[in-house]
């Protein structure tokens, strides 16, 4: 790979966007000029029309979490990087857990820091037998970014996440299928065709209902019960009061008197 090959990939597979991370001699290792243009990538496609977003990694693994002898330091900033380097390109993570597309992460390899994060903010982690995921951050000196410590607790509970954070050994596919933190395991040698099937799925549905029950899960973290209702139940409203829905109802209702159906 030449050094002017674009270290994040962007395509369109209709409505399903494929972000890859472009790295794979670095096993994905970021650094931060690359966690700039993935920021940069994951903007760009939160505002398109995609339905569906795809983050994976190129190579044999997804992200190993930062670039740590490999990264090629700017002229412009010799030193560590600071707060004003990192402060809105880490949200890369917010953009994946936040924007309107469901979001999947497709795992295979090394799954780290970083990159574990990249994987916890998105939607879905579907993964192979072969992947294997750290938080890693402790084993390096660092306290962990990309909003780890916030997603592992929504997803596997805070006491889960702790022992995580704070033990980051390794865990196997089959061990992260087994807590949650996936919800599916692929073969490696059909895991993002099998991903992409699933994403075609979910292009399949009514556009305006993918994006309003993805508003719901992100309201269902923040809001009281009563609170959640009241918006859970506007947007049923404006779902159901669409010129198309009555159309709509029918044609599932046919579906479900076929055999099967």
């Amino acid at each position: 790979m030449t050094g002017a090959e674009p270290t994040v990939l962007v395509e369109r597979d209709g409505a399903i966007a494929v972000v890859t991370l472009n790295r794979p001699e670095r096993r994905n290792g970021v650094t931060v000029e690359m966690c700039g243009a993935i920021y940069d990538a994951v903007r760009d496609v939160a505002a398109s029309d995609a339905r569906v977003v795809v983050l994976r990694g190129a190579g044999n693994d997804f992200c190993v979490g930062a670039d740590l002898v490999g990264g090629d330091p700017s002229p412009a900033s010799p030193g560590p990087p600071t707060l004003e380097d990192l402060g809105l390109i880490h949200h890369a993570a917010t953009l994946l857990h936040t924007m309107p597309q469901v979001t999947i992460a497709a795992i295979d390899g090394g799954c780290a820091g970083a990159g574990m994060g990249y994987a916890a903010a998105c939607d879905f982690r579907f993964a192979t037998g072969e992947a294997r995921f750290s938080t890693a951050f402790l084993n390096v000196g660092v306290s962990g970014d990309m909003g780890l410590a916030w997603s592992l607790a929504r997803i596997v509970g805070g006491a889960r996440a702790r022992e995580l954070l704070f033990f980051p050994e390794k865990l196997t596919g089959a061990q992260a299928l087994e807590l949650g933190l996936v919800t599916r395991l692929f073969p490696r040698e059909t895991l993002h065709a099998d991903v992409l099937a699933l994403a075609g799925r979910l292009c399949a549905r009514e556009p305006f209902a993918l994006r309003m029950m993805k508003a719901n899960c992100l309201s269902a973290e923040e809001l009281a019960i009563g609170q959640f209702i009241d918006i859970e139940t506007a947007r049923q409203v404006h779902c159901t009061n669409r010129p198309d829905m009555a159309a709509r109802m029918a044609a599932a209702y046919r579906r479900s008197r076929e055999p099967g159906g």
